[in-house]
């Protein structure tokens, strides 16, 4: 029994060995796994931190190359007009054209060099530079090589402040006959590159190939003074080497001289084998791997307490860890709220919510600021910033817990707003704009919305603001109400556009394009008094195409330039074909859009046609918007009262249809006033509306300017305008515009148009 005793305690001593020995091997296993599992969670974590500083780093890369890219185009396009017209590279047509086209770029200084080496700069601040010398500087050989050019410069001229230099070559027949250049502040380039997250604790520099600084960042935790090779920080020049010349974007770490540790980032530019290096304290995202490590003692100790707390706490810090990562992520740095990206994730939460039910309205409204540029050239960037807050507080008072928005981007917001009913909707966006526009500024903050009524979740949440981007735009420099709802035929007229847009240059170059003219008729004589050159497309498949399908659109995207010089001449040929039939030509009036007083020397075509087709200058007529007058005022003003000088009879078009035109007469001895068919409507309608007319008329011989009345289409409107003393009419009762065939025998074979 004893032996039995002694077998069980024995036993029982062996039994708790093993346990011991278990516990020990568990405990052994555990702590192995533990440890596996930190080394597992500090790699991860080091990776996903040189992932997102790479990331900000592509963000700084991209936004240079934006900049860079934008300079290249501005430069381009001078250069194509430039190399078009090379008679614009004379001396004093360079003076005149630098003043006025630095107007329209992000320049503060531009100029011309010539092959020989001579350049001619206009600064913008200090005016024309002397005359100098520029052969042997490298931006001078590179575009005589035929190559753009762009460099971070020390400018002895400017007090040997960094700038940011550009060249672009002039091209004429494959050769460089010229070179054009620009010059910014290279402050423009760090506000670009700068990053605002991480406490602004985060370092960005531009670098050369060489590894040397071009754009040094300004912060107090810069750690390289001129060249990333001038200090040692842990790391081996080799490896500094090879991240130089990596197409592809490198990381790696090291610690300062001050024993912190860091991450750094290289990323290509794409220009000039140039670098973003960006450079962020490990301490900045805060994960505290200490505190894992203390844990993991606790978990040797108290087994099943240290598992419970470890991963706990190893969640907890992955959890502030991801919180942080997402907020730097997921806020605007401007509005410190939602931007892009959490409002595409927040809107989807919305959209397919299990709180959102079938009867739910939703709605996506995208806003911007009319002009918002002006703000920021009249005050300051911070002042900007002010406003933009500002939109977001006056979004959120409206907003409540009905939706979410965000700033996407410049002036850019987005919503997406529950609505009850469309008045609901329209209500919301009143309010909103109607208090944007009470910001308290010396000019007034004009807001654009633009609404879609969202009727298939399904549809991508980009393809739904796109959408609401189309309404947006059919607000753009119009009055009364702010807002506009998308429809279909937004998407329809943006693709008939485009086709358009594909075709037009082809249909100039294949002569589609005809002139049509409009006959005037002398209200004393009855007889035709001259004419209105006005624009047709005779499409190869389509047929005739109405002006208003085209014009409007070519007046946007600036190709309504090549149409009126097309027109123009079309009406020299017409007169010289008269002329030389041995008739008696009358006047052609012609338009000139407002475009061509902002890069052209408009005197100079008009007369180089004129003396080309060797015609009378009193019968081409030149006819400008009011429009016109008020978008370049000084430059339109000049030309107008150079051309008058030299002869050409000058018509103010739609007169009447602003609020500045009675201010135009003033101000321009304009020859002929068209009134719009406006006021001859309400004429025939009102006492006052003929009273209104009569004065007018009676104001204009005052002035000695004959008057035209448009769209003069029944005998009431013919009986009014002679009552009122009308000179001129012109409209479908007497003729509707017709080729030039049906105009020559209307004019030259008839002798009296209406009885």
């Amino acid at each position: 029994m004893s032996l039995n005793i002694v077998s069980k305690i024995e036993a029982g001593k062996k039994q708790r060995l093993r346990v011991i020995i278990g516990v020990i091997a568990t405990v052994c296993v555990l702590a192995l796994l533990c440890v596996l599992f930190i080394q597992l969670l500090l790699t991860k974590e080091r990776i996903e931190i040189e992932n997102h500083i790479t990331e900000v780093a592509k963000q700084s890369a991209v936004a240079i190359d934006i900049l860079i890219n934008g300079d290249f185009e501005t430069l381009g396009l001078y250069a194509r007009i430039l190399g078009n017209e090379p008679k614009y590279l004379d001396k004093n047509n360079v003076r005149n054209g630098l003043k006025t086209v630095i107007k329209n770029t992000r320049f503060y200084s531009m100029g011309v060099a010539y092959p020989n080496g001579d350049v001619i700069i206009y600064d913008a601040r200090k005016g024309f530079t002397p005359v100098f010398n520029v052969k042997n500087f490298k931006y001078f050989k590179a575009g005589m090589s035929g190559q753009n050019f762009v460099d971070f410069i020390n400018s002895e001229y400017d007090d040997n402040k960094l700038i940011v230099l550009y060249a672009v070559p002039v091209i004429k027949n494959g050769k460089v006959i010229a070179i054009v250049t620009g010059a910014n502040d290279a402050k423009d380039y760090t506000r670009a590159s700068d990053i605002t997250a991480f406490n602004e604790e985060a370092v960005v520099h531009i670098l050369d190939g060489n590894g040397d600084i071009l754009l040094k960042d300004s912060s107090e935790n810069a750690i390289f003074k001129s060249s990333i090779f001038e200090d040692e920080d842990g790391i081996s020049k080799e490896v500094k080497e090879k991240s130089l010349k990596s197409e592809s974007p490198i990381s790696y770490w090291f610690k300062d001289k001050n024993n912190i540790r860091k991450v750094a980032a290289f990323v290509p530019v794409g220009y000039n084998n140039w670098k973003i290096l960006a450079i962020l304290p490990f301490s900045s995202i805060a994960h505290n791997t200490s505190a894992v490590l203390r844990y993991s003692v606790i978990f040797l100790l108290l087994i099943n307490l240290v598992v419970i707390l470890g991963i706990r706490y190893n969640v907890m810090i992955r959890r502030r860890s991801d919180n942080m990562i997402m907020d730097i992520a997921l806020q605007d740095d401007v509005t410190k709220g939602h931007n892009k990206t959490s409002f595409n994730i927040e809107a989807e939460k919305i959209l397919f919510s299990k709180k959102t039910t079938p009867n739910d309205r939703l709605a996506i409204l995208m806003l911007d600021i009319d002009n918002f540029k002006i703000i920021n050239e009249i005050y300051d960037m911070e002042k900007g910033d002010v406003v933009l807050k500002n939109i977001s507080d006056i979004i959120g008072k409206y907003i409540e817990e009905n939706g979410v928005y965000a700033r996407f981007n410049d002036d850019v917001f987005a919503i997406m707003y529950k609505y009850v009913n469309e008045k609901d909707l329209t209500l919301f966006a009143k309010n909103i704009a109607s208090e944007i526009e009470k910001i308290d500024l010396s000019i007034k903050v004009v807001p654009s919305i633009g609404i879609y009524e969202i009727t298939d979740k399904n549809i991508p949440l980009n393809i739904m603001c796109d959408k609401a981007n189309l309404a947006k735009r059919t607000k753009k420099g119009l009055v009364g109400e702010r807002y506009a709802f998308y429809d279909e035929s937004l998407s329809l007229a943006i693709m008939a556009d485009k086709e358009i847009e594909d075709e037009m240059k082809s249909a100039l170059d294949n002569n589609e394009f005809v002139m049509y003219l409009q006959p005037k008729i002398g209200m004393e004589t009855n007889l035709p008094c001259g004419s209105e050159a006005l624009i047709r497309w005779n499409h190869k498949e389509k047929g005739l195409i109405p002006p208003n399908n085209f014009v409007p659109l070519f007046e946007k995207n600036g190709f309504i330039v090549e149409i009126d010089k097309f027109m123009w001449e079309e009406a020299c040929k017409v007169i010289r074909s008269w002329i030389d039939k041995g008739l008696e030509p009358l006047p052609i009036s012609v338009n000139i859009s407002r475009i061509h007083f902002k890069y052209e020397n408009i005197v100079e075509i008009i007369e180089n046609l004129v003396k080309k087709y060797d015609i009378p200058k009193r019968y081409l007529e030149l006819e400008l918007t009011e429009s016109a007058f008020l978008d370049n005022e000084g430059a339109v003003n000049s030309a107008i009262i150079d051309l008058q000088e030299l002869g050409y009879t000058i018509a103010m078009d739609d007169f009447g249809i602003g609020y500045s035109s009675l201010n135009m007469l003033r101000k321009l001895p304009v020859n002929v006033l068209k009134l719009d068919r406006g006021f001859i409507n309400e004429a025939t309608c009102t006492e006052r509306g003929f009273i209104v007319l009569s004065h007018i008329i009676q104001m204009a011989r005052d002035l000695k300017a004959t008057v035209v009345c448009e769209g003069i289409e029944t005998p009431i409107q013919v009986n009014m305008l002679k009552q009122a003393g009308g000179d001129i009419a012109q409209g479908f009762y007497y003729a509707r515009p017709m080729p030039i065939n049906e105009y020559n025998s209307f004019v030259y074979h008839t002798e009296s148009v209406q009885n």
